[in-house]
C-alpha cells in the first residue's frame, strides 16, 4: 500500500510517518519543496490519501483560504478529473465551527469535500500536543513544556480557560485504523478520541511539577492516561545532560541502599547491595508487601510467619530471575550466600515513611 501525505514535514506528518514506516506501508510526499504540477501524478499513485497540508500562522488572511481551501479544492479537482475512489482523509479543526478566518477556511474545505469527494473522510481535530511539536507556535502544551525544560517562565494570561487536547499517538493510530481498514469512518465528522478537558492552570500546574520533580526519584502518576501522555510528552523537550542525576546511596560495612523510584500510587522501588556473608532483613511488616529480585550473586531468603517455628528458605541467584513475594506478618531476611557481591532489586508497595515505616525487628 502507498500513502501519500501532503504536509508530511508537518507535526503531525513526521509522526504519522513513522506510525506507516512501522507497518511497512510505502509513504509519498507532497510538501513545500514539491512543485504543484507533481501533485496529480502523486495522487495517481496513491492507494491513501491524508492531507495535512494547510495554514495556521499566515502573514495575510487570504493565505488562510489559499493554503487551507484553495489546495483542498485542487486535490478533490484532481482526483475527480482522472476518476480516482481514494479514500481521502483530511484533517480539520474545531475551529471549522468558529466565525474566525481560520475556522472559516478549514469549513470551506470541509464542505468542498463532502459534497464533491463520496470518500472523503473530515476529521476535525481538537488542540494536538505530543513530542515535536513547535514551541512558540500554536501550542501551548509546547511552549509551556519548552519553557520549563529550559528554566525558562510561563505566562498564563486566563488561568481558567479550558482546553480540549488529544494526543499525537491517538490521531496516528486512528489515522492508522483507517487506512488498514481495522475501523470505518463516520460523516460528516470524524473526532479523534480520548479529548482531555482541563485548565490552563492545571496544565501549568502539572509541568511545574513534572520539571520540579525532574532531579529526583519521584515520578507522576502515569497510571493516568493522560499523566503519562504528558509527562512523556515534557520529557521529549528536556536536554539530555538534564535526564541523568545520582540518586542518594546510602553505604556502609554491609554494602549499599538506594532508592530509585517513587511513584505517586504505586509504591518505590529501590537497589541494594551485600557482600559475601551479609544478612539483611529479620522485621516483618504489617501491610507493607516487598518483591526481591536478586540479579547478580546468590542468596538466600528466609521467612518465618510471626508466632510460629517453622523457617521456609529460598535459594536464589542472579543466574535465574525469580521474583519472591515477601507476605505481610513473616519476618524475613536474605543472606548473600555466595563467594561475590550480591545485587538485589526490591519493589514494594509503599514509600517509606520515616513516622510510620511499618517495620519491626525480629530474628527469622
Amino acid at each position: 500500500m502507498r500513502v501519500l501525505i501532503t504536509g508530511a514535514n508537518g507535526f503531525i506528518g513526521q509522526n504519522l510517518q513513522l506510525f506507516l514506516k512501522e507497518k511497512d506501508i510505502e509513504i509519498d510526499k507532497y510538501t513545500l519543496e514539491n512543485k504543484p504540477s507533481e501533485l496529480e501524478q502523486k495522487l495517481k499513485d496513491a492507494d491513501f490519501i491524508v492531507h495535512l497540508a494547510g495554514v495556521n500562522r499566515p502573514q495575510t488572511k487570504e493565505e488562510f483560504f489559499s493554503g487551507n481551501t484553495d489546495l483542498t479544492k485542487n486535490i478533490v479537482d484532481l482526483l475527480n478529473k482522472n476518476n480516482l475512489k481514494t479514500p481521502l482523509i483530511f484533517s480539520s479543526s474545531i475551529q471549522a465551527a468558529l466565525d474566525n478566518d481560520y475556522g472559516k477556511s478549514k469549513r470551506l474545505a470541509e464542505d468542498y469535500i463532502l459534497e464533491n469527494y463520496k470518500n472523503g473522510i473530515v476529521f476535525r481535530l481538537h488542540n494536538v500536543f505530543g513530542k515535536g511539536c513547535r514551541p512558540n507556535y500554536n501550542s501551548v502544551v509546547a511552549t509551556f513544556c519548552d519553557n520549563l525544560a529550559h528554566g525558562k517562565p510561563i505566562s498564563i494570561d486566563d488561568p481558567e480557560r479550558v482546553l480540549e487536547l488529544i494526543y499525537i499517538d491517538d490521531i496516528c493510530k486512528t489515522f492508522l485504523n483507517l487506512i488498514e481498514g481495522k475501523t470505518k469512518p463516520e460523516k460528516p465528522y470524524n473526532y479523534v478520541s480520548p479529548v482531555k478537558k482541563i485548565k490552563l492552570a492545571k496544565l501549568a500546574e502539572l509541568l511545574e511539577s513534572f520539571s520540579h520533580d525532574i532531579h529526583s526519584i519521584k515520578v507522576p502518576e502515569t497510571g493516568d492516561p493522560f499523566i503519562k501522555k504528558l509527562f512523556s510528552t515534557y520529557i521529549s523537550y528536556c536536554n539530555l545532560k538534564d535526564l541523568i542525576f545520582n540518586p542518594k546511596e546510602n553505604i556502609d560495612e554491609r554494602g549499599l541502599f538506594s532508592e530509585l523510584v517513587h511513584t505517586e500510587n504505586s509504591g518505590q522501588f529501590s537497589v541494594s547491595t551485600s557482600k559475601p556473608g551479609i544478612t539483611r532483613g529479620n522485621h516483618y511488616h504489617h501491610t507493607k508487601i516487598e518483591k526481591f529480585i536478586v540479579i547478580k550473586g546468590e542468596a538466600t531468603i528466609s521467612m518465618r510467619k510471626v508466632g510460629e517455628e517453622k523457617v521456609h528458605e529460598f535459594k536464589v541467584s542472579g543466574d535465574k530471575i525469580e521474583i519472591v513475594t515477601i507476605p505481610v506478618g513473616y519476618t524475613h531476611n536474605i543472606k548473600n550466600t555466595g563467594k561475590d557481591e550480591m545485587i538485589l532489586l526490591i519493589w514494594c508497595n509503599e514509600i517509606f515513611d520515616n513516622n510510620n515505616p511499618d517495620t519491626f525487628y525480629e530474628e527469622v
